[in-house]
């Protein structure tokens, strides 16, 4: 059995009284085998693996606005887009547009000349604008079509298809894949968007990486993330973001250390498993497991980056047992490893808890595991946050919903307080200020929140939603 992956489980409780039922957390830790790995893991540059970019650009009418407010801007007209009444400016800043057309650019730059980009735009239609061209003139030429392209509604699934028939229609090769979208606004198909996203996943283990800005939906983007387990969620603010997210995606693609990578967990029938989250390299709030027939779920994570750690919680209910060990799951780990020419290796390693007479040992708590447990909560409270901001947005919100809101506000800014987390603070104080005075949470603010709620610095405590 090959070694140059470790699987690390822990439990974030141990040891459970004999003849009880508990809920328990179980934390995979996928780490880099050092005494293995050690050599490669130092000649990042020197083992790039050719890298096939797919890039999303939303062009739709929206992306003329600014990346950021001025407060110089001058109006020079009014107009419509997407059936919205808007102003027409001249500013210092850029538009949406205009800098989602420079760092596609700089993008290409930094390409080496076996890198390949396929470009796709979309409003409420599509663009194919360039099919796995090398640098050089002839895709710089494609991204500066990006100026003249779009200007409707906002529909991600339509340039999606496009992907996935490029993808169909590509012969094998050792170029790895990813996506990147860059959107500012809220798709009017949505579920079309996240079908294709999940066609992308399933039949060619393509991880989507998603950026917005401006009213994007961040709990919509986590969703894309989801087609696989490889892809991350980002906001952007400024020009200065956007490069420097597009630059960490271009960085993270040419470190790319293992392929076809896939997580394992067999299940005991005995136990109820519930929610499932991705920790690291960031947080990913997944939603409830579903086993196979042979109880077994397979995580797809499809690329492993040199010197980074992967990690994965899942909670679930054991039912009573007797003293003694009994097997909760059992994790094996699946991947190819291109630069040594090993493919179809695996790791495998068993999650198990003792069932014990010994109150005192029941009582031990895991504290690293309890750290994550409290930091992913966070992202499922916002998505939380996101549904009744939805309700007061629409109409629906009843007194309740208002308070629930409030509650949850005033917990978060608690716990980061005890946390000594100011800038969490400062983001949630200034939330609840602004749905003090307008009843309602901007959207800006909820995708913000979300995009944080990935990041794996700093702690927080457990509070479960259903608490309220």
């Amino acid at each position: 059995m090959s070694e140059e992956f470790i699987l690390e489980c822990k439990l974030d409780q141990p040891a459970i009284l004999a003849g009880q039922s508990t809920d328990l957390y179980s934390l995979v830790t996928i780490r880099p085998n050092l005494s293995k790995l050690g050599a490669l893991l130092e000649t990042a540059g020197e083992t790039a693996l050719p890298a096939h970019l797919i890039v999303v650009v939303d062009v739709s009418g929206s992306m003329a606005a600014l990346i950021e407010d001025d407060p110089d801007l001058k109006v020079v007209g009014q107009g419509q887009v997407d059936g919205k009444s808007v102003s027409f400016v001249e500013s210092n800043k850029p538009s949406r547009q205009e800098v989602a057309i420079r760092v596609v650019q700089r993008l290409m730059e930094r390409m080496g000349p076996e890198d390949r980009m396929t470009l796709t735009a979309f409003d409420h239609t599509a663009y194919s604008l360039a099919k796995e061209l090398p640098p050089g003139p002839e895709l710089r030429s494609a991204i500066q079509r990006l100026a003249d392209t779009g200007g409707g509604g906002t529909s991600m699934g339509r340039a999606l298809q496009i992907v996935k028939h490029v993808l169909g229609n590509k012969k094998a090769s050792s170029h790895t894949q990813r996506i990147v979208v860059l959107t500012d606004g809220e798709d009017q198909e949505a579920d079309l968007a996240l079908g294709e996203a999940f066609e992308l996943g399933n039949q060619f283990h393509v991880p989507i990486f998603a950026f917005g800005t401006g009213a994007s939906r961040g709990d919509f983007l986590l969703n894309l993330c989801k087609a696989t387990l490889g892809g991350a969620y980002r906001d952007i603010a400024n020009e200065q973001q956007a490069e420097d997210c597009f630059s960490e995606f271009l960085t993270t693609q040419k470190n790319i250390l293992a392929t076809n990578v896939a997580l394992q967990l067999w299940l005991s029938p005995e136990i109820f498993v519930r929610e499932l989250y991705r920790t690291k390299p960031e947080i990913l709030f997944v939603g409830d497991m579903q086993p196979d027939a042979s109880n077994t779920v397979r995580i797809a994570i499809e690329y492993m980056e040199k010197n980074k750690a992967y990690e994965f919680l899942f909670r679930c209910t054991v039912p009573p047992h007797d003293t003694g060990r009994f097997r909760l799951a059992k994790a094996c780990l699946l991947y190819d490893l291109p630069t040594l020419g090993l493919v179809e290796q695996r790791a495998e390693a068993n999650i198990a808890v003792e069932f014990t007479n010994d109150a005192d040992r029941a009582l031990v708590r895991v504290g690293d595991v309890r750290k994550v447990i409290g930091q992913a909560e966070v992202q499922r409270q916002l998505l939380f946050l996101q549904q009744k901001r939805d309700a007061l947005a629409e109409g629906r919100a009843t007194e309740k919903d208002r308070t629930v809101v409030a509650r949850l506000l005033d917990q978060l800014i608690r716990r980061f307080e005890e946390h000594g987390d100011q800038a969490s603070v400062n983001m949630y104080s200034n939330m609840k200020d602004e749905f003090l005075k307008k009843g309602l949470i901007s959207q800006e603010m909820i995708n913000r929140s979300l995009a944080a709620s990935s990041k794996v610095e700093g702690t927080v405590a457990v509070q479960e939603i259903d608490d309220f």
